[in-house]
Formats: structure tokens, sequence, C-alpha cells
């Protein structure tokens, strides 16, 4: 469950990796870095939660540079500290998350941010809901302002949602309705105790124990833990694939997603044929199909 404690002042968390490349500014267009406007030492392990409970009691806003020290340039660090709130005019609170220090790599993974697809700025409400996720060629820095009435409402719905949870743990609908409003904002990894709960229940309905399974395994996935997204979905097929065709087409779903991001095609394509083959009308099988279209031919 995501930290209660949000004001009636909206701060907003963005999580910029990087800035923004030569692409979208070119040089003539970058503005001069301000001399008030300096950011922490790059090279130290940042406690984001830490970060974000300061500025949800201060009710300021956390600007994360998301770098890495081998990769990112002095010119793109210039531009963002250009940027970056200068003083307190703007309430702002800067941070640095280097990838370059590896406890700063699983605080990013949580975001789906690797060394691979930065730059990117990622927006979070005052509860840490994820307003957006930026990447080249869009990739922008939202003024605050523009952000705060969405963050009001990803907000008020989450408490909501929340609520309903609260008067009854044991209700699968009510933790798939938080667990689904969370996934599709991306945040993963607090939706991944949702989505537990009711996949690891036997009391409950199981076409919901199969989604929320499936979706347990896809958001383990999402945050960089494959060892436990497979673990999840073998554990699916075991459990519930004798009495449910569209667990095991679930199961091997997620199965050959893992071993396609991992390269392994071979085996990823065995994987989706099975998913398909268990439960071919299923909404698992379609998707198998789609990823199996997108795997690299194999040579004849």
């Amino acid at each position: 469950m995501m930290n209660k404690a949000w004001g009636k002042q909206t701060a907003i968390v963005l999580l910029a990796a990087s800035v923004l490349p030569a692409s979208c500014h070119a040089r003539s267009d970058r503005p001069t870095p301000s001399a008030t406007a300096k950011l922490p030492p790059t090279a130290a392990v940042v406690d984001l939660d830490a970060e974000m409970a300061r500025a949800l009691e201060a009710r300021r806003p956390v600007v994360i540079l998301v770098v890495d020290s081998g990769e990112n340039s002095a010119e793109e660090k210039s531009y963002f500290e250009s940027w970056a709130p200068k003083g307190n005019t703007d309430g702002a609170i800067p941070v640095v998350l280097d990838l370059g220090v590896s406890r700063n790599r699983a605080t990013a993974a949580r975001f789906h941010i690797t060394d691979t697809n930065t730059p990117m700025f990622v927006c979070l409400s005052p509860k840490g809901v994820i307003i957006s996720r930026d990447e080249p060629p869009s990739l922008a820095v939202k003024p605050i302002a523009e952000l705060a009435e969405r963050a009001s409402q990803l907000d008020a719905k989450v408490v909501s949602l929340e609520e309903a949870v609260a008067k009854n743990k044991a209700d699968a609908a009510a933790q798939l309705a938080l667990a689904d409003f969370l996934f599709a904002q991306k945040n993963a990894r607090e939706a991944i105790p949702h989505f537990a709960i009711v996949a690891h229940s036997e009391t409950a309905d199981t076409t919901f124990r199969v989604r929320a399974w499936v979706d347990l395994a896809r958001a383990h996935l999402w945050i960089g833990e494959p060892e436990k997204a497979r673990h999840e979905a073998t554990n699916l097929i075991a459990i519930l694939g004798p009495k449910s065709p569209e667990a095991v087409a679930g199961g091997n779903l997620v199965h050959g997603l893992q071993d396609a991001n991992a390269k392994r095609t071979a085996l990823a394509r065995q994987e989706f044929g099975t998913a398909i083959a268990a439960a071919p009308k299923s909404t698992y099988a379609r998707q198998a199909a789609e990823a199996m279209a997108k795997l690299p031919k194999e040579e004849k």
C-alpha cells in the first residue's frame, strides 16, 4: 500500500532520466546554466522513499535527475541544472539518481528505467502514482503547474480504491480494482501485493485468480524481476492449470515473454505455441500470437 500522507497542495515528483537529447534541443537552444540551480553530487546512494516522504511533509515537488555517470554528458547535466528550481523559489527538491551506483539501479528499476531506455522523465503524484513516462522523441519537462490537476485526480482515485480495500481485504474485486488501476499507471511495484492477495487466495473465484496471477507475474517482469515472474507463472500452471486452460495459457505467455526478453527465441516460440494451444480463444492466446509474430524469423 502506498504512503497515505498527502495534502491539499499537490506535490509532484519528476524523475528526469537525463535531459533532452541533442535531437530535441539544438546546442544553441540550450539555456545558460544558472549559478543558483546546483544539483547534489551524482555518485551517491539515493533513498528515494525518504526523499518522497520529505517532499510530502514539506508539500514540495522532487525533481530527480536519473543519469549514468559513465554515459551522460556534462552538457546534458548543465541543461538540467539550468532547468532545476532555483533555491526555494519553485518549491522543488532536486535529487540526482546516478545509475553508475548499483543500488540506485534497483531504485530506478521500479519505474522500468535502465541504462538502455534513458533519457526519460517519469512524473509522480504525491502518493506515488505515475502520471507519465516520457521517452525520446517526445521527451519533455512538463511544468509543475500543468501536472497538479492530473495528480490530484489520480490521488483521489487511489484513495477511494484503497478505502474499498480497507473495508474488506478479502474482497477480490476490490483488490483487483486497486491493482488494475496501479498497473495501468505502470505502478507495477505497488500493484504486486494486491495481485498476490487475489492470486494466492484459495477462496477467490478461479477466473479472478488466473487474471491476478498472470498480471502478478507480468508486474515482476516490468520491474526487472524475471526469476520471480517465472516462479509465479510456473506456480500458476501447476496449481490452477489442471482446472483452467487459461491458467496454462497465461503461465506460458509469461514464460514466453521472459524468454523472448532474454533472446531465447526458440524456447519463447515454443511457450507461446503452448499458450495458444491451451486456450485458443483466450486473451492470453491472442497476446501470445502477437508476441510470437514479433520474434526474429527462424533461419532455414
